[in-house]
């Protein structure tokens, strides 16, 4: 079996894990739908992102539909959130904000360049390795501070989801750091 295969079904079960976590759990019983919806979508964004650094390099196709699916679980996450609680959501984009809400911007502003990257790719005409190079590593940074921010959460995903955000993390930035190391091979 693959390694590709491996990590996919490892997010595939982390992310249902997830999911299982955040339903099951006291914070969302009784809570709001869109916080539901929020939690739910993030928890999917997250085991995606898992599994995105290993699809680049003979399944590209597939690491594009999968980086769409990523930007829209992330974009429903946030409008979810904002629609929720406006008030909370701009001052959790404020400096003022706290660091996991801080987090969570930089990736989503982040996540918006690479996916900008990836559709931009042929126009910006730029030697491959430096496109992969730029977008292989700023989409490091989303994984890192994506997860990040889901750590810091205090919340549905505490105790054994905490374990699973962080397996999904480390996968994503070991797929990552290969396909940047070998992109820099290639290129020197």
């Amino acid at each position: 079996m693959s390694a590709v295969r491996v990590v996919g079904a490892a997010a595939a079960l982390g992310g249902a894990f997830l999911v299982v976590l955040a339903l099951a759990g006291p914070h969302l019983a009784g809570a709001p739908v869109l916080l539901v919806v929020s939690t739910l979508a993030a928890c999917l964004a997250v085991a995606a992102l898992a599994v995105q650094p290993w699809l680049t390099r003979r399944r590209v196709g597939v690491h594009v539909r999968v980086g769409g699916i990523v930007a829209v679980l992330v974009a429903l996450h946030v409008v979810a959130l904002f629609v929720e609680d406006p008030d909370d959501a701009l001052f959790s984009m404020s400096p003022d904000g706290p660091t996991r809400a801080r987090m969570a911007l930089f990736a989503t502003v982040l996540l918006a360049v690479v996916t900008l990257l990836g559709v931009l790719r042929r126009r910006l005409r730029w030697s491959p390795a430096t496109w992969r190079f730029l977008h292989g590593s700023l989409a490091a940074l989303v994984v890192v501070l994506g997860v990040g921010h889901a750590v810091l959460i205090q919340g549905a995903l505490d105790g054994w989801g905490t374990a699973v955000l962080l397996v999904l993390g480390g996968l994503g930035a070991v797929g990552a750091v290969g396909r940047l190391t070998a992109v820099l091979r290639r290129a020197s």
